[in-house]
């Protein structure tokens, strides 16, 4: 799945993702859960599988280093499973966070003179143009123009629909979870539907609802 940039909440120094995954096969090369970017080193932000186990490699770009990031978060993932993924990235507090169901799992500092390259290029689900994509299931993926902080990781994790924006109040708008054999729904208004995929956006956060879709390779 491609959204456009333009489709995407503004990012000026501040970005997350959070999504439910379920991996049914590891893959013996790099498997793409999310990239935004029409290069392969153009990386704000992205989220690969290490080939064979399945372990999160969390990446971004620098001006001084296109490939920034978390090598590897955790032993791998098990198959069959659902996790929720937790990707926090603020060029303000300088550092990257990422969130394994809920738990800080791994952090990547960075140096007061580096700056995040944020881009302008479309954000790849589950596959892109230069790696396989995953096989598997990808459910609640939410992209926010801020860095969530530990608690609202957690409010998220736990389904809790009081995340707000830290220059709005209005919550994030949501819809109807569809399956690819179920029949669509009413959709409010503002939030896009593609393709068995729905799409919300508020002031600050998107939210996809991918779930009974597969990304199968």
């Amino acid at each position: 799945m491609i959204i456009n940039n333009n489709e995407l909440p503004e990012v000026t120094n501040e970005v997350s993702i959070t999504l439910r995954l379920n991996i049914l096969s590891h893959d013996i090369t790099w498997a793409c859960v999310f990239h935004k970017g029409e290069q392969n080193l153009v990386r704000t932000p992205s989220l690969w599988l290490t080939p064979s186990k399945s372990a999160l490699h969390a990446r971004f770009s620098l001006d001084d280093n296109l490939n920034a990031g978390l090598y590897s978060v955790g032993n791998g993932l098990l198959l069959n499973r659902w996790y929720h993924l937790a990707y926090t990235l603020s060029d303000t507090e300088k550092r990257l966070d990422f969130y394994i169901d809920g738990k800080w799992t791994g952090f990547q500092s960075i140096q007061p003179t580096e700056q995040i390259i944020f881009n302008v290029a479309p954000l790849y689900i589950g596959n892109d143009t230069f790696y396989n994509g995953i096989t598997g299931q990808i459910s609640n993926f939410r992209y926010f123009n801020w860095s969530l902080s530990a608690d609202e990781v957690t409010k998220d994790f736990s389904n809790d629909s009081s995340i707000l924006s830290p220059v709005s109040t209005t919550q994030p708008t949501t819809t109807p979870t569809l399956t690819c054999d179920q029949p669509t729904q009413p959709i409010p208004n503002g939030a896009i539907i593609m393709t068995g995929i729905d799409i919300a956006a508020s002031l600050g956060s998107i939210l996809l609802t991918i779930i009974g879709f597969y990304i199968i390779q």
